[in-house]
């Protein structure tokens, strides 16, 4: 009883203090009474089905599966909202829950009584090479000119690959991987709903580099991040599982209207597609629609490509005549986005250009190494002391591809890529034997949000540190795991019987 209270008491701290900033933005801006109480409700019901969910995880996993889910939140909003300085340390929950992720690792992994390189795994291949990316890593130290920033780097490298040896570890049931893919779902709520506080009050958290700006980009969305490009490369992966449960989801699973269902993730599509468009992430735009002929060519069927194009076709028409001149601004704006990211401006400083630049002279760093990689995490110290082409005092690649490359080398970079693809038609392959409709949700959802990843990784200035690209694959590989080992597990079975 004490439990449902006090759950209740905190329903009603965050409706009035969402209700709060809803009213306030809306008296100041002399917003129409309807457009308030509108913005209210959906807030509200999205609290509802985001406590309703909580309650769901808390009653049907054990208090390890809860950590383990805490620990995942705590990774994906990092430092953005609580941060405690100690000293030179900044102390914040992923931080604090990373010792109590670790323990639970080797509490199932000596549960499993899997001493060796995880038994007969099915995907032991790709583990053997995550820890050889490791141990190159540490090799390269011998020829890194900042051994400092290469041991951060193999840190941030370290802690990625650690999700992916906790998900495989820990969980192996398909309860699990929903539960995941819920938890991913319920997370982008949240950081929508900051993002639309930082678009609505023009205000943005200490951790956002906006946040000591100008006035004329306050209104970009950076939710708990540093900057808008990697939060609007998180709203591109995240597109995907909203659209998943938009597309795919059957009344069963929850006790929620399955129509209400899909509002609201529909509800959560075109809030990430406004967000991205509003913070001006030029691939993340185009990452969602790559994306999105992705998913229109290998998960709908002939007659639902028929239905679709039809009614796009009739859509269009309609809203091109009622908003004509707003879609014609809007075209333009999103193309002007587009094509700058390909097409160098006349300015020696342009954005685009900086990066062209910054590539070039990956290019000639990787050459020189003879393919070998310049040392982990020293990218930055070369383009700032051996940089040829100008880059503008950035000395940041921008780059997640060409950033493997440059540290690693050819062989790992090799490695990595063929990991990406193999993860890509591992999944479609699941998803066409798949018979339940929850695998079918996971892997839509994981296969095109990892397409999206390929160009959603170039607007951040580095995917190493973000851990939500890490958490992706970690999700994907260890569910690609579970349905191998399942199979493998059924055939036994039957070749027994």
């Amino acid at each position: 009883m004490q439990k449902i209270h006090n759950l209740k008491l905190i329903q009603q701290i965050i409706a009035a203090f969402l209700i709060s900033i809803l009213l306030g933005w809306g008296i100041v801006n002399a917003l129409s009474i309807f457009l308030i109480i509108g913005a209210a409700v959906i807030t509200l019901f999205i609290l509802l089905i985001l406590v309703f969910a909580v309650r769901k995880l808390w009653l049907s996993h054990g208090l390890s599966k809860l950590l383990l889910y805490a620990f995942i939140v705590a990774s994906f909003i990092g430092p953005g909202l609580i941060s405690l300085k100690v000293g030179p340390i900044s102390l914040f929950p992923y931080r604090l829950l990373l010792p109590v992720a670790i323990l639970i690792y080797l509490y199932y992994w000596i549960k499993t009584k899997r001493i060796s390189l995880y038994g007969e795994e099915p995907v032991k291949p790709v583990l053997i090479f995550l820890l050889a990316w490791i141990g190159f890593s540490l090799l390269s130290l011998l020829w890194a000119r900042s051994f400092i920033e290469g041991v951060k780097d193999i840190f941030f490298l370290s802690s990625g690959i650690f999700f992916i040896f906790l998900f495989i570890t820990s969980f192996n049931k398909r309860k699990d991987f929903s539960a995941l893919f819920y938890t991913w779902v319920l997370v982008m709520m949240f950081m929508l709903a900051v993002g639309y506080w930082n678009y609505l009050t023009q205000q943005q958290l200490p951790v956002s580099r906006l946040a000591t700006m100008g006035a004329y980009v306050q209104h970009r969305p950076t939710a708990v991040f540093a900057n808008e490009n990697d939060y609007a490369s998180y709203l591109a992966l995240s597109f995907f599982f909203a659209f998943a449960v938009f597309h795919r989801y059957k009344p069963g699973a929850i006790k929620i209207h399955p129509l209400l269902i899909r509002l609201t993730a529909g509800f959560l599509v075109i809030s990430a597609i406004f967000q991205i468009y509003v913070s001006e992430s030029r691939a993340n735009l185009l990452s969602v629609i790559i994306g999105l002929v992705f998913w229109f060519l290998f998960f709908t069927k002939l007659k639902e490509k028929r239905y679709l194009v039809i009614i796009g076709l009739i859509g269009f028409a309609g809203a091109y005549l009622i908003f004509g001149s707003m879609i014609n601004n809007i075209i333009l704006t999103v193309w002007s986005q587009i094509s700058s990211a390909f097409i160098p401006s006349n300015n020696a400083a342009a954005s685009t250009d900086i990066r062209i630049n910054l590539l070039k002279n990956a290019l000639i760093f990787i050459a020189d190494s003879f393919g070998m990689g310049i040392g982990a995490g020293n990218i930055e110290y070369y383009m700032k002391n051996y940089a040829v082409l100008p880059t503008d005092n950035i000395v940041n690649i921008h780059n997640w591809w060409a950033e493997i490359f440059v540290h690693y080398g050819i062989f790992i970079f090799v490695g990595y890529l063929l990991l990406y693809l193999w993860l890509i038609v591992s999944l479609y392959k699941l998803y066409r034997k798949s018979q339940h409709w929850k695998d079918k949700l996971i892997t839509q959802a994981l296969s095109t949000s990892l397409v999206a990843f390929s160009l959603a990784s170039i607007s951040p200035s580095s995917f190493m540190t973000l851990n939500y690209s890490w958490i992706l694959v970690a999700f994907a590989l260890s569910y690609i795991n579970y349905r191998l080992k399942n199979n493998d597990e059924q055939k036994e079975l039957a070749s027994n019987e």
